[in-house]
């Protein structure tokens, strides 16, 4: 049951992730580090408030003071703010597509790290939805007409996010919580110092849209984090190509081009999905039955 519960909070986490651009599309009017900076603050707010109504501000504190934790946590603040700034920058440009492809890319990297730094196992049944999954990778890059340098760093830099964020196995909120607060300094230096001016100038409909982009930006990141922690990071590999998917969904609302080269790399990447889901639900199947047996 509780793999079900996990399994459902990932996937509820890339649903939020996937339909992020749509929400930032309410602000691509805005300057793209404004609306970086002030989400970092909001969520920093956000994650903190949680743990202050859950009387859990010691284990921040404790957190901190740790310094084999933040020995990790320091350099994966650092992916995270790149993330977050290629993203914006990008999705606020009117390439969603091009960032879905650095996404899709992601998880062959972080299944080699998965393999190579933590010698986990792949099943023959996750082998093949990866090599499903690598056609429609093949495709995109082929059609993208250059080499894509955005996508691969933005596939790069999240994988080894994640494979930080393996190492550090803490509660998501409290793992948030820290980077958000590690950056809250520089971001609010950087909106007073540069962008003094246009905050002075914001709408109270833009207010709200930024000081709700603390949830937006913190909450699918709570999921990621417990996620991480437990799961295989194999199992994250495939997990990760919902989130483009649904990112390729809002191109198509926002009227972005879909070529044909586009929609047959979407169906390899459905199929690897399906595949590996298939294979999951047996496992899972198996697994239940064995632990139900006298």
């Amino acid at each position: 049951m509780n793999d079900r519960k996990n399994v459902m909070a990932l996937f509820t986490c890339y649903v939020l992730w996937g339909f992020q651009p749509l929400y930032w599309a309410l602000l691509s009017h805005l300057d793209s580090f404004l609306i970086l900076f002030c989400r970092i603050v909001m969520a920093a707010v956000f994650s903190v408030l949680i743990l202050g109504f859950t009387h859990r501000l010691s284990e921040l504190k404790a957190l901190f003071q740790n310094r084999d934790m933040m020995k990790i946590l320091l350099p994966a603040t650092v992916f995270l703010l790149a993330d977050w700034a290629i993203f914006i920058v990008v999705i606020n440009a009117g390439h969603v597509l091009d960032a879905s492809l650095g996404y899709y890319i992601n998880p062959l990297v972080l299944f080699a790290i998965s393999v190579v730094v933590y010698k986990e196992r792949c099943t023959k049944v996750q082998l093949a939805s990866l090599g499903i999954a690598a056609i429609g990778v093949i495709i995109s890059t082929v059609a993208f007409g250059s080499f894509p340098w955005i996508a691969l760093i933005i596939a790069v830099n999240w994988a080894i996010y994640t494979a930080l964020k393996k190492k550090v196995q803490i509660d998501g909120v409290l793992s948030i919580a820290a980077e958000t607060l590690i950056l809250t300094p520089f971001s609010i230096a950087f909106l007073t110092i540069f962008r003094h001016s246009e905050m002075a100038c914001l709408g109270g409909s833009e207010v709200l849209l930024l000081i709700g982009s603390g949830i937006v930006t913190a909450l699918p990141m709570f999921l990621y984090s417990n996620s991480v922690a437990n799961f295989p990071l194999i199992l994250m590999c495939f997990a990760q190509y919902l989130g483009p998917t649904f990112n390729l969904i809002c191109g198509l609302i926002k009227h972005e081009r879909f070529s044909s080269s586009q929609l047959v790399s979407f169906s390899f990447f459905l199929l690897a999905i399906v595949v590996f889901t298939a294979g999951e639900i047996k496992t899972m199947k198996k697994s239940d039955t064995t632990n139900t047996q006298p």
